[in-house]
């Protein structure tokens, strides 16, 4: 044991050397985010001086830690690493700090993961990128070894246990405890030491083999410690009596063993590391370490570096020579061939500063790093140990604040706009540069006083700036303000604050932090913006992308009697309920795309709504307006009452026109059908008679004049038929009569045709269904109803097919309102692609029928259309035909 603590003891120098010159803020953490160690440059920046930490949970210390950052730790605990380029945050004394970290893990051994480091970098430009040289505490104290030594005694005879008093101190029961063997055995832990101790003690009984081992005891107030167990058999006058022994709390010396060795494992983490390089050298200046960090930094492996190179081989020598002139005159040498090797006897060391390395493939490379000189027991300088950070990407970051700080000014500029920060306890102020510019102040390194700045107010304006600001002490909200100033030039300017209540942790006022913009040009423009919008002769609506109102005019207040106060932030919808904007307001700017003016109410109706709920048609322009505060819509809204007016009247005239204009058509219509029959269909009857006349003054013969009197019958009788059409289609063309309109059933339509078409019914075997349960009654010409029925289920039955009985369906529907009519036959068909042209024309027939004359369905189609309804077709070839009425 006591070489063992020597070896230990003898890696300390290192392990301190390690932690203790760590260049940047870190802290080490085991798997349950307990503190380890810490470097006093991470005490400080936390300002957790006096505070002990070894032990205490990282939560615990900061118990105001994200949740989200405890989901970073876990996953970093799982072989993960995270980095932050940058965050920024407010301290508690109100500077704005800038912090680049990152998490990692380190290994107990080959993909163990023993816990976290959490590295931080202060990248303040403050503080003028130098990481002052930090020292860690002592991760782990010095431990003390207490000899505390109890007896205990088995008696063979009647098996009770005897303990002595500091035995039962150890164990932690009262002094009139008296246990059992069994009960004894049991305080030791359950899984290794309890089965390992029995045994022993049963060896020692039955066997007589003694044992002197080390077990670990769960006491009875549930603690936990590490004893020696002592045992041997006791022989009394040659016989075996009792087993005797000693026991002893060796917790402490265990528990630092096992720390001990837990820090060892740790060290040998954190040498082989990959993201700290870490090295040394020998008295002679020789590499004699070289970490997994070095190897991946630079290139070198550790086999090409120790024992053969020295830190020169990758260090500038222009640097070297800074640094031993920088050592030299530290402790108080002369610069003058001053050797750090030789020259450094008992002196302690520790520097950090920013080296360039020069990797093996020569490029170069910034660190940080911090080089500590090694001393043996008795204080002589043994070698050097450096341990460096690359800062390539905190260079960058810096880099990156640079140009971000130079836009910032830049922009502070162009937006006439300065930061400022107000500490209303100690009267403390800060600003930036261009407060100066606003103020028309030419000395730019003068910083103002809170006083300072008030003089600058217009007097008429200074008592509500200081009460503004003692409201928001008060209240912890700041709510932004308009005030005038007068500039150091006598100008006087507008400037807008918004500003922002910096809290500390008690919920107590840190400091007011905020903008003041120099609004003077907007104020202007915004004035000239409305007047214009006031002498605007239509109602001008400025809306924001999500239709808002934001402002509007006299008209705006005429047109829709509402007050501008009214109106104001309230939706557009409110006036106008037409969606005037897209649903998406990412929408808004493609909505303008291919034209700056979009109107609505041209060809669409639109309607305003005023106060009173009336409605009032209207006719809008809306185009964008880019400001500094994003797009806004303006909308100039026309009354278009009186147009709308004159349009009506226009349509009238119109209608009335297209009327006038029916009718005449209607009329030649009647005048082409009469002329179509005339010509057509009389031409040859009387043609007929003629030829019978002569036929008959010419002959002498009496048989043959009685013939000529039946073929005259049959003669008129045709042409009788042809002038019945011609009355009856010239009929349908005029205007009927509204007593001729009635309630008609269809039931009683349909059977009074089955009376009259009753011989032709049942000489042809037709069966007729009827459904008129979704339109029973019907208001309409009762005489071209029935001519309707008539022809359609004459015609149905005339154009049968002989291969099969005629199924005539006839059903009335509602659809959408309208009352319809539908006669499905499964007769003989049409061919619609051949005759569907011509199928209600007058004398148009397309089946050899002995009685077709092509003047049904004509009478039918002309008889619907004159009640203004409209009459289809579907058929097919020897599958059938149905007829579709629409009466609306």
């Amino acid at each position: 044991m006591e070489k063992s603590t020597e070896k230990s003891e003898s890696k300390i120098p290192y392990h301190k050397i390690f932690i203790e010159q760590a260049p940047t803020t870190i802290i080490m953490l085991d798997k349950n985010m307990h503190c380890i160690a810490a470097s006093q440059r991470w005490i400080k920046e936390y300002k957790l001086q006096g505070v002990e930490i070894v032990g205490r949970s990282y939560y615990d210390l900061f118990p105001r830690i994200s949740k989200k950052s405890k989901e970073v730790h876990q996953q970093c605990l799982t072989l993960a690493t995270n980095t932050t380029d940058e965050a920024g945050f407010i301290d508690k004394n109100g500077t704005v700090k800038w912090l680049h970290w990152e998490i990692f893990p380190w290994f107990i051994s080959e993909g163990e993961v023993g816990g976290l480091f959490i590295n931080t970098i202060d990248i303040t430009p403050h503080k003028e990128n130098e990481l002052k040289k930090e020292r860690t505490e002592d991760i782990f104290a010095q431990t003390k070894e207490v000899a505390r030594l109890g007896t205990w005694e088995i008696s063979l005879t009647d098996k009770k246990v005897y303990w002595s008093k500091i035995t039962r101190e150890i164990h932690e029961v009262s002094d009139e405890y008296t246990p059992s063997l069994e009960e004894a055995i049991n305080f030791f832990e359950e899984k290794y030491s309890r089965p390992k101790l029995n045994a022993h003690i049963q060896d020692a009984i039955e066997k007589k083999i003694p044992f002197d081992l080390n077990f670990e005891l769960i006491t009875a107030k549930g603690n936990r410690r590490w004893v020696r167990v002592i045992g041997k058999p006791e022989i009394m006058d040659g016989a075996f009596k009792n087993v005797v022994g000693l026991v002893q709390d060796i917790s402490d010396v265990t528990f630092s063993k096992l720390e001990l060795n837990k820090a060892h494992a740790q060290l040998r983490s954190i040498f082989n590391s990959n993201h700290n390089v870490i090295f040394s050298t020998n008295q002679s200046g020789f590499i004699d370490h070289f970490n997994k960090g070095a190897e991946k930094l630079l290139g070198y492996s550790a086999e090409e570096m120790v024992g053969k190179k020295t830190p020169a081989d990758f260090l500038p020598l222009e640097e070297v020579k800074k640094f031993k002139y920088d050592v030299a005159t530290l402790i108080g040498k002369s610069p003058v061939n001053f050797n750090h090797y030789s020259d450094i006897t008992y002196e302690d060391l520790s520097d950090t500063r920013e080296w360039n390395y020069i990797r093996k493939d020569g490029t170069s490379v910034p660190v940080q790093a911090t080089v500590s000189n090694l001393r043996n027991e008795e204080g002589i300088n043994i070698g050097f140990t450096v341990v460096a950070t690359d800062i390539s990407r905190l260079k960058e970051i810096e880099r990156r604040l640079v140009i971000k700080n130079e836009r910032l000014n830049y922009a502070e500029q162009l937006t006439k706009i300065s930061h400022w920060r107000y500490r209303p306890y100690t009267n403390e102020t800060f600003h930036s540069k261009n407060l100066l510019r606003i103020l028309e102040i030419e000395n730019s390194s003068t910083m103002l006083t809170f006083e300072d700045f008030l003089s600058y107010i217009h007097p008429d304006d200074r008592e509500s700036v200081v009460k503004h600001n003692e409201d928001s002490v008060i209240n912890k909200e700041f709510q932004s303000y308009t005030h005038r100033i007068i500039s150091a030039k006598g100008n006087i300017k507008i400037i807008n604050n918004i500003g922002e209540v910096i809290l500390d942790k008690k919920g107590e006022v840190v400091e007011l932090i905020g903008t003041a913009q120099d609004v003077t040009e907007l104020k202007m423009a915004e004035k000239k913006f409305k007047g214009l919008l006031e002498s605007a002769p239509d109602a001008m609506v400025i809306i924001n992308s999500s239709g808002y109102i934001q402002l509007t005019n006299k008209q705006t207040e005429y047109l829709f009697q509402f007050t501008s106060e009214e109106l104001l932030n309230q939706p557009v919808s409110k006036i106008i309920p037409h969606e005037v904007l897209p649903s998406n307001r990412k929408s808004v700017s493609s909505f303008f795309n291919g034209s700056k003016v979009k109107q609505l109410g041209i060809t669409e109706p639109l309607f305003g709504i005023r106060k009173t709920g009336q409605k009032i048609p209207v006719q809008i322009n809306m185009a964008p307006l880019q400001t500094e505060e994003g797009t806004l819509i303006s909308l100039a809204v026309r009354d278009i009452t009186k147009q709308k007016a004159a349009q009506r009247k226009i349509l009238k005239a119109k209608e009335n026109l297209e009327i006038l204009a029916k009718t005449l058509t209607d009329k030649n219509q009647q005048l082409a059908d009469f002329t179509h029959i005339t010509s057509h269909n009389l031409r040859a009857p009387v043609s007929n008679l003629n030829s019978l006349l002569d036929i008959y003054k010419t002959t002498d013969s009496k048989t043959l004049r009685e013939s000529l009197f039946d073929k005259f019958e049959t003669v008129i009788n045709h042409l009788t038929s042809t002038l019945n059409t011609l009355v009856e289609t010239l009929k349908i063309k005029s205007e009927y009569n509204e007593d001729d309109i009635a309630e008609i059933k269809f039931k009683q339509v349909l059977n009074r045709t089955e009376e009259i078409l009753a011989g032709e019914i049942l000489k042809s075997g037709a069966r007729i269904t009827a459904d008129f349960s979704e339109c029973q009654i019907i208001r309409y010409h009762t005489i071209y109803l029935k001519s309707i029925f008539l022809n359609l289920i004459s015609n149905a039955i005339k154009y049968r097919s002989e291969e099969r009985t005629l199924e005539l369906e006839i059903k009335s529907m509602m659809v959408d309102g309208k009352i319809m009519l539908q006669f499905k036959d499964n007769g003989l068909g049409i061919d619609l692609e051949k005759h569907g042209n011509k199928l209600f024309g007058l004398n148009k027939v397309f089946h050899r029928h002995p009685e077709a004359k092509g003047v049904g369905l004509f009478l039918t189609k002309s008889q619907v259309e004159a009640m203004g309804g409209t009459i289809t077709a579907t058929s097919q070839v020897d599958v059938g035909t149905t007829f579709t009425i629409n009466f609306n």
